[in-house]
């Protein structure tokens, strides 16, 4: 991701947030980006990594790593991507809507599907976010501001996975964003972050080089989720509604992606575990080793005694 933002978005600082330590085995000077480690913006990383996994304590500081960059970077704009995104064109359409709007939203499809028992179905999105927050841009205003005072209490208090309690990570919250909050443009643009979810709507033509979408909208982004290196297949277990070989259209970058992550050592990184997945990790022993001891010590006081 960060070789095609460089690539197309040259006046841009770009800059990743690392849910991690840096690590000496790692040379960053590989990676075509500021690297700002979470544990320099947000002074309780730890406590939080106690109660969140990885997965929901990366999507929790989200919202802390924009107000950072909005407070003491004194940015202008934000735009956040999720790692697993590729630009293909300038983000030139989201820099026209942030001048009419302070924050920018993609919705994960434009169109219905039919209820045929594969995935994703409407209902997918009903339990995991109207919104997909792999991106997300903003203006600095009072009312960014809000929505990210907002956003960051409740990943903080309540940044949890588990759909069937109405909560999922950052995302599930950003439901109510268009009607709690003034400023909030929802972009129609298929163009703009296509991914294994809206296969059902969108065909990807290459026209004299380029992209396009339906043969109509330049392709902005496109979000390569749940990819694996090597597999040459789409996310199956989370969307079954076509298999790679069931679109033409997507395999070459796709092909393209995988030569990229294989020659940008993500074999090498994947053997890393981040060091918050690590406490956390110790944090749920330590809970279970507890629930353990108190479980026995009640069996035996409860355990029947003979007459």
């Amino acid at each position: 991701m960060a070789n095609s933002v460089c690539l197309f978005q040259q006046g841009a600082h770009f800059v990743v947030v690392l849910c991690d330590i840096k690590r000496s085995e790692i040379d960053y000077s590989d990676i075509n980006a500021e690297i700002v480690e979470i544990r320099a913006i947000e002074p309780h990383i730890n406590e939080l990594s106690e109660k969140y996994n990885i997965i929901e304590l990366n999507t929790c500081v989200k919202p802390r790593a924009i107000e950072y960059f909005f407070r003491e970077r004194s940015a202008d704009t934000v735009i956040y991507l999720d790692p697993d995104i590729k630009l293909f064109r300038p983000l030139t359409e989201i820099y026209a809507e942030l001048q009419n709007f302070s924050i920018l939203l993609t919705p994960h499809i434009y169109t219905p599907i039919p209820i045929d028992g594969k995935k994703p179905g409407e209902n997918t999105f009903l339990n995991y976010g109207i919104y997909n927050l792999g991106f997300i841009a903003l203006r600095k205003s009072d009312e960014a501001s809000k929505l990210v005072r907002w956003w960051k209490y409740r990943t903080y208090e309540a940044g949890f996975f588990d759909p069937a309690e109405g909560l999922f990570v950052d995302q599930l919250p950003l439901n109510h964003a268009p009607i709690f909050f003034d400023g909030v443009k929802v972009i129609y643009h298929m163009g703009i972050n296509m991914a294994p979810w809206n296969l059902h709507e969108r065909i990807l033509t290459l026209i004299n080089g380029q992209y396009y979408v339906n043969e109509k909208y330049p392709l902005v982004f496109y979000h390569f989720s749940s990819f694996f290196v090597g597999k040459s297949e789409l996310p199956l277990h989370h969307y079954d509604r076509y298999t790679l070989s069931d679109r033409p259209d997507i395999q070459p970058i796709y092909q393209a992606y995988n030569e990229e992550m294989v020659m940008r050592k993500h074999l090498f990184y994947q053997d890393f575990e981040s060091f918050y997945s690590i406490i956390y990790n110790r944090s749920q022993k330590k809970k279970d080793s507890k629930a353990k001891r108190i479980k026995h010590k009640l069996n035996r006081l409860f355990r029947p005694t003979s007459r």
